[in-house]
């Protein structure tokens, strides 16, 4: 299939969600609205579903089906596949952040180095290998919200309208993970990828640091888990590829 197909489809999709995305509350089975505050991993997990019907219109024209992983830390979040025992699937993971204002540059983490990348069946749903692209869903947002929960405990149906949102501005792309890699850890001491720190064309145009897969690949599959181990080897693409020419 070819790459630009898919990415053409999920752009095509995620254009129609424009209007999907004043999401304000959490509502129970007797109208009760608890509105949202600025929690991430809560916005993650709405952003996760308003996307989810586009991914399974997209997986349908392409005549695929759509695996979802069943455990939290396992990757990716939508598998594209024709057959499970075969090779070619896809992988999609929805990521999302938020800027404080719209002129401010973002990042992503883009999964652990250490895990399937290294150990083909560790934390994946499907072998790393039985994967031929590997795509990222980005949303990103101005944040409104500051505190955790919303500021009334909840809300009745009638009044929605007085549920302040806790975003707006919403940004999406589309783009294969390699092309928006960066070089350097994602996090702290964690051991995730980092994604380029950019506004929200440079990863629309996928302006990573790496010149193909393959060297995304292999930088990263050597890339060392802490400052000490990286000391002998290297911490940066320039010294990665100093160090392949030696």
């Amino acid at each position: 299939m070819p790459t630009q197909l898919l990415k053409e489809l999920l752009e095509a999709e995620l254009d129609l969600l424009a209007d999907f995305y004043k999401v304000c509350g959490v509502i129970d089975q007797v109208g009760r609205v608890y509105p949202l505050g600025a929690d991430t991993k809560v916005l993650s997990s709405v952003f996760e579903l308003i996307s989810r019907p586009s991914i399974y219109r997209v997986a349908e024209k392409l005549e695929m089906k759509v695996v979802e992983a069943e455990v939290q830390n396992h990757y990716p979040d939508f598998t594209l596949m024709r057959d499970e025992k075969e090779g070619g699937k896809i992988a999609i993971d929805i990521k999302t952040t938020y800027r404080n204002h719209p002129d401010d540059a973002f990042r992503y983490t883009l999964g652990s180095y250490t895990s399937f990348l290294r150990n083909e069946t560790k934390n994946i749903v499907y072998p790393y290998s039985h994967y031929s692209e590997h795509w990222i869903i980005g949303f990103v947002y101005d944040r409104l919200a500051k505190k955790k929960a919303g500021g009334t405990h909840e809300y009745t149906k009638d009044n929605l309208k007085d549920i302040p949102l806790p975003f707006e501005n919403v940004d999406v792309f589309v783009q294969e993970k390699w092309r928006i890699s960066s070089d350097r850890a994602g996090s702290g001491n964690t051991t995730n990828i980092g994604s380029i720190s950019g506004r929200i064309d440079d990863f629309k145009e996928g302006r990573g640091v790496f010149r193909d897969e393959d060297e995304f690949l292999e930088y990263w599959r050597g890339y060392g888990r802490t400052a000490g181990d990286r000391k002998d080897s290297y911490g940066s693409i320039k010294e990665f590829r100093a160090l392949k020419e030696r």
